[in-house]
């Protein structure tokens, strides 16, 4: 149920509350006046008595006279107990809401304060009246039931009715579309969720609109919402689309901010300070376009595919190049403090970037080659091995290309390569790219510098997956030794080698030792993390096991 059934139902409800309720078509200005003019015949023909509209003709009355006469007769001291109902008041102008197509809806309110007035409105910045937000349905029982009503089948025990509620997240007018296409159609509820997530844009285009939304679709209240936000900050309706891009759960002033750089000037001017951002959003938000929470907004998912899959059409490569450059720049390396906190909000970020390229064919060369290895490195982090390993494949690619196959980055990428291809249990790739890497820094910075290290570290670790331990142990020592020279005994990537060696000694039955490594880094990793940082974690359940071992 809309805004307007909404209210509609209210006055049913009601009625006798109020000597008089009216509805009026306040879309436009032009709507209004025609419905005051209207208002003031109706008043004539029923209110002998009036003084409205005597000594003329109604029917030749002016704009301005019938608003004029109507407000007049609404302000009589024995007028007091009617209702005026404004319907869809979307393009307000008012102080601080500039519209150049709106208006002020309160020229047209009768010059005594009596009577009662509802306001139907997708605008949350009316301040003079107090707001009544309509929310989307809680309880999944509710969209069940309108999905029942709208279909005339059984939607409350139908599995597939349940998946395509939770899909639409209780908005109304999604439901109500899906439940009138399937009356009207053999699909059953899972053929309208397969037709939704595979062939959106012609689902949306062959889809009636509704009679009681005053026939429309489900995509067409958020266009002309998005009209207006354009028509007030053009800036605005863009970072709108480049959402589409983005994960719609958690969007947030600093993911903007650190991907502004070479950005286009748009989008520096919308980030360059936190109120422009602000300003922006609040215009969105303005129109129900997105929702704000404390500490980041978000999109309803609906509205969401909307922008990705309507609005924006034809794939914008530019977009989204800037939406990767967005998540990329605010990606934290695991020597950063509470790295996994900030990785973990922009993982449905990376999950978009995926679903977004998937569907196009995406030029590469265009992207930015360290935004690209940044998100594999992203996906890596949260487990998107075949994600990362194609990221970084690119990254590569890029790389070897523009650098050569022996400049740093390219064998950084050749590392990070190597564990994607470890953890997915590719020995012979990831013992191919590991060596590749030791031998390129070796040459390059000398078999004493961190990241000659870090991939001896790495090669000894793949050892110890393949049983070859004393290979292993010798390597790990090798790194270890080397990581105490070059950064200290309490270096953070001293301490991971010690943790390593730590594993492999346990894994031989090398109680003692395997006790001394572990007690090493829970010391080391103590001083330098908090007590619930997963390095800690890890490193006291581990000797926790170990100590269990040792008792039975």
């Amino acid at each position: 149920m809309g805004k307007t059934q909404l209210s509609l139902q209210f006055a049913r409800q009601h009625h006798q509350r109020y000597s008089a309720v009216f509805w009026l078509n306040a879309s436009s200005e032009v709507t209004l006046k025609a419905a005051y003019v209207s208002l003031a015949q109706h008043i004539r023909r029923h209110n002998k008595q009036s003084e409205i509209g005597q000594g003329e003709v109604i029917e030749q009355l002016k704009e301005d006279q019938a608003i004029q006469l109507v407000r007049q007769w609404l302000s009589q001291a024995e007028n007091k107990r009617w209702l005026l109902m404004f319907d869809n008041y979307d393009d307000p102008r008012l102080p601080g809401i500039h519209s150049t197509t709106g208006y002020d809806i309160r020229t047209f309110f009768p010059y005594a304060t009596q009577g009662s007035i509802l306001i139907t409105t997708r605008s949350s910045r009316i301040t003079f009246a107090k707001l009544i937000r309509l929310n989307k349905f809680d309880d999944l029982n509710q969209s069940l039931a309108v999905l029942t009503r709208r279909s005339s089948r059984q939607a409350q025990e139908d599995v597939d009715a349940k998946k395509l509620a939770e899909r639409f997240d209780g908005l109304p007018l999604a439901l109500a579309t899906a439940g009138d296409y399937i009356s009207q159609t053999a699909d059953s509820f899972g053929d309208y969720l397969d037709m939704y997530e595979q062939s959106w844009e012609e689902l949306a285009e062959n889809s009636d609109g509704l009679i009681e939304y005053d026939n429309r679709t489900l995509y067409s209240t958020w266009n002309l919402s998005l009209k207006q936000v354009a028509a007030q900050d053009p800036e605005a309706a863009e970072l709108f689309r480049l959402m589409g891009y983005l994960g719609n759960a958690d969007l947030w002033y600093e993911l903007f901010r650190k991907g502004a750089g070479s950005a286009p000037d748009w989008f520096c001017d919308i980030t360059k300070s936190k109120p422009r951002f602000n300003k922006a959003m609040a215009t969105l938000h303005g129109y129900s376009l997105i929702e704000a929470m404390p500490g980041h907004y978000s999109l309803h998912a609906c509205v969401h595919d909307w922008v990705l899959e309507y609005l924006i059409g034809k794939f914008d490569l530019a977009l989204f190049g800037l939406a990767m450059h967005c998540v990329a720049q605010n990606l934290a390396w695991d020597t950063m403090p509470e790295y996994w906190v900030v990785n973990s909000r922009l993982h449905h970020h990376a999950l978009r970037i995926e679903r977004c390229h998937q569907r196009e064919v995406v030029d590469w060369d265009i992207v930015d080659m360290n935004d690209i290895f940044r998100i594999g490195y992203l996906k890596d982090s949260i487990g998107r091995l075949k994600e990362a390993e194609a990221m970084y494949m690119r990254a590569l690619k890029a790389y070897e290309k523009v650098r050569g196959i022996e400049h740093t980055s390219t064998l950084k990428t050749v590392s990070n390569l190597a564990i994607v291809y470890a953890k997915q249990s590719k020995i012979v790739e990831a013992e191919e790219m590991l060596l590749r890497a030791l031998e390129g820094y070796g040459k390059a910075w000398g078999i004493e510098h961190p990241s000659t290290l870090d991939t001896l570290n790495n090669l000894g670790l793949l050892y110890k997956n393949q049983d070859k331990m004393a290979e292993a142990e010798e390597i790990l020592l090798r790194a270890l030794k080397g990581k105490e020279k070059a950064g200290g005994p309490e270096h953070i990537s001293t301490l991971h080698t010690v943790y390593n060696l730590a594993c492999l000694y346990s894994d031989q039955g090398k109680t003692a030792e395997a006790e001394d490594m572990y007690m090493r880094a829970l010391k080391g990793y103590e001083k330098i993390y908090d007590a619930d940082h997963p390095h800690v974690l890890t490193v006291t359940y581990n000797l926790e096991l170990l100590s269990m071992k040792t008792r039975n």
